[in-house]
């Protein structure tokens, strides 16, 4: 009985183990995410400013191209990752009903950026701090939550000023929100990994 008690007792070490493993790993696959789309979104905005500042005929054209390449590459990405995936937490089913209604808000958005006009970017800017704001907090990261906060806190900004600033206030947005956040995402992952491999 004696016996049978310890292996019990590995077992469960084991098991938690491997959720901490499986935790760690999700930590990892979501910076992917941020970095991905806020590096696109900031090129895109950015060269959209700098385009439509030159005289440009066609100034929405990184949109075009990199928004696409975005949802190839993340589809992928995100295709491979739920072949390799052995435990599914609760955080991720609730994370999963977040991002549909996160592309669900924004594609609606987008969809009606003839009817919105200049409250289109507003709008983006709104639905990006809701999903930071929820994602941090089911992550327990507070640089994404604050990246929330600082997303709402320009969009708002963002109903007051041009389209030009606007694309500006959007690159800023992700670069607080999106890709400062995901960097420390994944730098607090590798140092996790470190620590777990000398343990």
């Amino acid at each position: 009985m004696e016996q049978e008690k310890q292996l019990t007792g590995q077992e469960s070490l084991d098991v938690i183990s491997r959720m901490i493993r499986t935790a760690q790993h999700d930590i990892h696959d979501s910076s992917f995410y941020y970095l991905v789309w806020g590096w696109l979104v900031f090129i895109a905005s950015t060269s959209n400013f700098i385009l439509m500042k030159s005289g440009f005929e066609n100034p929405f054209i990184p949109w075009a191209i990199l928004m696409p390449l975005g949802g190839i590459v993340t589809g992928i990405y995100s295709y491979k990752q739920k072949r390799q995936q052995r435990v599914k937490t609760y955080i991720d089913d609730v994370m999963k009903y977040v991002l549909i209604a996160f592309l669900v808000s924004l594609f609606t958005v987008l969809l009606f950026m003839s009817k919105l006009e200049l409250a289109t970017y507003p709008m983006v800017m709104m639905i990006y701090g809701i999903w930071l704001f929820i994602s941090g907090g089911a992550l327990r990261f507070n640089p994404l939550i604050y990246g929330g906060i600082i997303n709402w806190a320009l969009g708002i900004a963002s109903f007051f000023v041009g389209f030009e600033m606007q694309l500006l206030l959007l690159a800023l947005a992700v670069l607080l929100g999106y890709i400062i956040p995901g960097h420390l995402l994944k730098n607090k992952f590798r140092n996790q990994s470190v620590s777990t491999a000398a343990i």
